[in-house]
């Protein structure tokens, strides 16, 4: 099925969904600059939601705090059933583990083998595998990705489209049940981009992960959303699938198609 056409065809507002993830009032200042203010989301099982926003409008402060690196002023955010603001070191450990993360910048490890790279967030968390286990998994996920001739190279051997496979494949590793994706076409050509966006789609699709994804790729956002939300002024602006979002009227929403 082509990526793009998978917008029409998903239902994205089916009753009794469950939600993984339901941010509410959520309120964040530094100083007299109010990044979030308001605003409200649920992410269900199985939903990709695409987070529209320009720089500096509060998407990466949306992002630390559903994973509790930043502490709201106000509202609740509930991952997975934990309300996040009331967990303890340990409690965040553990709803971390279930939440995977692509950085933007791919943050591979450079003196690790593609390898060691995809071993070393199991050998820290999933202490009870044994050795075949963890070959099994990391074979596993990089057939995902169709880099498993890559796994005894080097990230410096390796183009940035395939780094971007690579953390791609390290983020599924731990076989995550939400997924926070970070600009994760930003600095690949277009051919490339679109080879990650339909990589993303399918991988959610094998594991039934939800995800929240950061972009500015129109393209991407196409490929990929189930959901999109604009962020404006802090509050979730206009929430709406991406045809709904690329037809509106509201100047503050056509400016990311112009």
């Amino acid at each position: 099925m082509d990526t793009a056409d998978r917008i029409a065809e998903k239902p994205v507002s089916e009753p009794q969904r469950t939600a993984v993830l339901e941010i509410k009032q959520l309120k964040k200042a530094f100083g007299s600059n109010v990044v979030l203010d308001d605003f409200n989301l649920a992410v269900y099982r199985d939903e990709n939601v695409v987070v529209l926003g320009r720089s500096g409008s509060g998407k990466s402060v949306l992002i630390k705090c559903i994973i509790g690196l930043l502490k709201p002023d106000l509202g609740s955010i509930n991952v997975l059933g934990e309300d996040v603001l009331a967990l303890d070191h340990d409690g965040l450990d553990h709803i971390r583990m279930r939440i995977g993360f692509l950085f933007q910048s791919n943050a591979l490890y450079d003196s690790m083998t593609v390898r060691e790279n995809l071993e070393f967030p199991m050998r820290r968390h999933l202490k009870n595998m044994n050795t075949d286990e963890v070959n099994e998994r990391v074979n596993e996920m990089l057939s995902n990705v169709g880099l498993l001739h890559t796994i005894d190279m080097m990230p410096s051997e390796l183009s940035g489209g395939m780094q971007k496979r690579i953390a791609l494949a390290r983020t599924l590793i731990l076989k995550p049940e939400i997924i926070l994706y970070d600009e994760p076409t930003t600095g690949l050509d277009p051919v490339t981009g679109r080879e990650i966006s339909t990589l993303m789609v399918e991988m959610q699709e094998k594991y039934k992960t939800s995800s929240i994804i950061i972009s500015h790729d129109m393209k991407c956002v196409k490929a990929t959303a189930d959901r999109v939300v604009v962020l404006v002024d802090g509050k979730a602006h206009a929430i709406g699938s991406y045809a709904d979002i690329r037809q509106s009227a509201d100047e503050r929403v056509k400016q990311f198609f112009e």
